[in-house]
């Protein structure tokens, strides 16, 4: 049986993040070492303030380095922490005619990747947000030129 983490916060069932996602986007990584043995876990709630947390710990996403793409809405989170590309770059690229990854790359001259085990607070791939937030601009623009 498989035992499900919850967010001391709010609730909600967190998941699962390696400790060096955690080490490195933690302004406070030194707290976080002194727990390496265990398996941290992240807070996905958009609305809740927990970013990690383990058993008796918590952190905050005001202890974060950087913000995190699923609490930020905003233009200015990155979407891909490799190469530190914004979601307002992405929608930027889309509105200049790109509509693949590595379009918007190329458009952005961002095309650091490899790292996100490391760097992306989550310590995954940041394809699938990448594609999403491209989609999410193209239909915007689809949708906005059909009422004109």
């Amino acid at each position: 049986m498989k035992i499900i983490q919850i967010c001391p916060r709010c609730g909600q069932p967190g998941i699962k993040v390696n400790n060096k996602a955690v080490i490195y986007n933690l302004r406070k990584s030194a707290e976080a070492k002194r727990d390496v043995s265990l398996r941290w876990n992240a807070c996905i709630n958009p609305d809740c303030r927990c970013s990690y947390f383990i058993k008796d710990k918590e952190f905050t996403t005001e202890d974060l380095i950087n913000p995190l793409f699923y609490k930020d809405k905003s233009d200015n989170v990155p979407v891909c922490y490799c190469s530190n590309l914004t979601r307002g770059e992405i929608k930027n690229a889309v509105e200049n005619g790109c509509s693949t990854i590595s379009e918007v790359q190329k458009f952005t001259k961002k095309k650091n990747t490899g790292n996100c085990e490391k760097m992306n607070p989550l310590g995954k791939c940041c394809k699938q947000v990448f594609l999403y937030t491209i989609k999410d601009k193209t239909e915007e623009l689809r949708i906005k030129k059909l009422k004109l």
